[in-house]
């Protein structure tokens, strides 16, 4: 697998989005989560309705991808919880619909059936309905609930529970650190957290499935995030923050964030892709700023490959 593929992964799945200030589908994403992504301004904002047309237009099938194409979808946000086997991941999908917007049932049900014919069952959990798939489940998606204008989907029944429970990722400490340091967010904020180095035992088995180390300093971070900007399908801008616990490590920290400056440019170099970056240090953050343009083909490559295969536990 190219590096470049896999950092771009590392930024836009690994990461967790909070998107500008006003998103509602954290409010249902679990505080134990590792990442979360979320993508706001669906339908508005030039650069992220690009991305989710460019993906539901990909030649690669998804049941997910074919429900958005019939559902007016306002946000959307996916979290990645510590996988339960070596082989499936453990996720939960939340989309805000748009108000008075039908849901595709048939459709949702695609989503979790591994074959035509597994069967669906319900539950009911604090007043909500659960289908579910009876027996062997997919690799992504085997439960959902429907909340009013939201629809949760989850790897299983266990975590669209988690999903209604709470408390969300809005109730973190850490979480509110990185929303508090990013006051001009744009399209999105991303927010990995760090606490208890749950995203460092995340990211260890993944590193020894593309053969690649990333961040030599993860242990020292608390968080890490980044306020970005899908300007149209070709350009992008952001800051990427590495928050150091103390600056203690400071120096092991800013060789990271250059370290992945210089994998950008010579990774975009070899695309063709212009890329420009600069590491700053500020207290116990180490900030890297960048300017991305004629990356549109990068995006199609990534669709059509399949942004989960990039980080399901097991596999090439």
């Amino acid at each position: 697998m190219k590096v470049i593929v896999t950092i771009c992964v590392l930024l836009i799945v690994f990461v967790g989005v909070m998107a500008a200030q006003g998103t509602d589908t954290p409010s249902y994403i679990p505080e134990s989560c590792i990442s979360v992504v979320t993508m706001a301004n669906i339908q508005s904002d030039p650069g992220v309705s690009w991305m989710l047309d460019a993906w539901i237009n990909s030649p690669r099938q998804s049941p997910l991808r074919e429900l958005l194409k019939a559902t007016t979808v306002k946000e959307m946000s996916v979290a990645v919880f510590s996988p339960k086997s070596e082989s499936l991941l453990n996720l939960l999908c939340v989309m805000k619909l748009e108000k008075g917007a039908k849901v595709d049932k048939e459709k949702l049900n695609n989503i979790i059936l591994p074959d035509p014919e597994a069967t669906i069952q319900s539950l009911t959990y604090k007043g909500s309905s659960i289908a579910h798939v009876q027996g062997d489940v997919p690799e992504d998606f085997s439960a959902y609930t429907i909340l009013q204008d939201m629809i949760l989907i989850g790897s299983d029944v266990d975590v669209v529970k988690m999903g209604i429970d709470g408390p969300s990722i809005n109730k973190s400490a850490v979480y509110q650190k990185a929303k508090n340091y990013f006051t001009q967010a744009k399209d999105g904020l991303l927010f990995a957290d760090n606490s208890g180095a749950k995203f460092v035992e995340f990211l260890q088995p993944l590193e020894e499935k593309w053969k690649i180390t990333l961040l030599l300093s993860s242990e020292y971070l608390d968080w890490m995030g980044s306020s970005f900007d899908m300007v149209d399908s070709n350009r992008a801008s952001g800051i990427f923050v590495f928050q150091g616990a103390d600056t203690s490590h400071i120096d092991e920290i800013k060789d990271d964030a250059e370290f992945l400056g210089e994998a950008f440019k010579r990774k975009f170099i070899a695309e063709k892709i212009n890329y420009t970056s600069t590491v700053e240090v500020k207290g116990s953050s180490v900030v890297l700023n960048m300017q991305i343009s004629g990356i549109e083909p990068l995006w199609k490559k990534l669709f059509e490959q399949g942004v989960l295969t990039l980080i399901r536990p097991g596999g090439d």
